[in-house]
């Protein structure tokens, strides 16, 4: 064997052990050598460690310390949030070794392949960074002007092209246009550049202003538009169910919308709370919310009328007659209070082979007070109460890796 493909093979070896170890040692190995650190950086060993992360959830925190007045965001593996005296300890080691600072205003969009997307209101308007928490990189030059008026964002991964994109919607409800929502996305290396591609085709809505990510698509809530001589426009009561609510669904390869039913089941239902640009009422029932359960999208309705928390999966992508009831039990079961209108219940995943789903049960992001984990088997339910520091879980998992967002297009 020739002494060149002796070097070869060594590097594939070394590359095979490199993307199997923790990011953390990792870390520590750039410092050995030159020749380490750039065998490190490479992003070819940043692909394959990303296909062999582990698969166990982990979710970002916001998390108060002691005597602090801004709050921290960490990364914690999901055992530490339903199982006893972990949790708080693990945090605490975390921040001590220097979590990111997170200003209240500043929102978290989302995470993909390791690299977490941040929001930053400044008085120039909303700047979009890239963060890797795991190896402390950030980067990002991504501007909103703060004259566009903003309602909705998401961030995702677009696979087909291996890039990441910021997806605003935008908009003047003075307007006369029919659909007066703009679609603005761009890269988080495009400055203030913009492009704008197809109208958003429904009323946004801020419930849940930042996208799902999943399928290669970003998904929000919207609501059907009104004619504003209609009279009965005006008893929202009687106009806003169910039926007319859908998922707006943004494919980022072909950056067309397409939009979805919520399940026939729950035509009639009256929306609770849809706090978007001609809703500020709260109603007998809370509205829907969409999000990511066993990696299919899903809608939670938490009725305030029947008492009743459900869940349901699409199990097939982008067909609406795959809807599926996951879930359905009362709130007494979950020992949810109904009379503290800022509560909500948010799962947040599925562990024990999709036997078990962890729910938040918060205070609207004012804290988490606790976990809820539902058995679907036997129906049982256990409970996890948190520390008073912890603010918030973000309904999204997120995994360790060596993806640099310095080398992002």
């Amino acid at each position: 064997m020739e002494n060149n493909d002796k070097g070869v093979l060594c590097e594939d070896m070394l590359a095979e052990i490199l993307s199997r170890l923790p990011i953390k040692s990792l870390m520590r190995f750039k410092c050995l050598s030159k020749y380490f650190q750039s065998f490190i950086l490479d992003p070819r060993l940043a692909r394959m460690h990303l296909q062999k992360s582990p698969k166990t959830p982990n979710f970002l925190l916001s998390y108060r310390f002691e005597g602090k007045k801004i709050s921290y965001l960490v990364s914690s593996p999901i055992s530490s949030l339903i199982e006893d005296s972990q949790h708080k300890r693990s945090c605490i080691v975390d921040i001590i070794k220097g979590s990111k600072p997170h200003r209240k205003k500043d929102r978290v969009l989302g995470s993909c392949n390791g690299l977490v997307c941040l929001a930053k209101w400044n008085k120039n308007g909303i700047k979009f960074n890239l963060w890797n928490p795991a190896t402390k990189e950030e980067f990002g030059n991504l501007t909103l002007a703060e004259k566009d008026n903003l309602y909705m964002l998401g961030f995702g991964y677009d696979n087909s092209r291996d890039s990441y994109k910021v997806v605003a919607i935008v908009g003047n409800l003075n307007t006369v246009d029919k659909f007066p929502y703009k679609t603005l996305i761009g890269g988080p290396n495009d400055g203030s550049c913009w492009r704008e591609i197809q109208d958003f085709p429904s009323i946004p809505s801020s419930v849940e202003g930042d996208a799902v990510y999943v399928n290669n698509s970003l998904n929000w809530l919207g609501i059907p538009t009104y004619d504003d001589s209609d009279d009965s426009a005006d008893d929202l009561d009687s106009v806003i169910t169910l039926d007319g609510v859908v998922i707006v669904s943004l494919d980022l390869e072909t950056e067309t919308y397409t939009q979805m039913l919520l399940p026939r089941e729950l035509k009639g239902l009256f929306i609770g709370y849809f706090s978007c640009c001609t809703v500020h009422i709260l109603h007998c029932n809370e509205a829907p919310l969409i999000g990511v359960l066993g990696g299919c999208l899903s809608v939670f309705v938490h009725d305030r009328e029947t008492q009743h928390f459900s869940i349901w999966q699409m199990k097939e992508f982008g067909n609406q007659r795959s809807w599926t009831l996951l879930m359905n039990t009362s709130l007494k079961d979950l020992e949810f209070c109904t009379d503290d209108p800022l509560s909500i219940l948010l799962p947040l995943c599925m562990v024990e082979n999709d036997r078990d789903i962890v729910i938040i049960h918060s205070s609207f992001q004012y804290c988490v007070k606790q976990t809820i984990v539902y058995n679907l088997s036997d129906k049982t339910v256990t409970f996890r109460n948190m520390t008073p520091n912890l603010l918030w879980i973000y309904p999204f998992q997120y995994v360790e890796s060596l993806v640099s967002p310095y080398c992002i297009n």
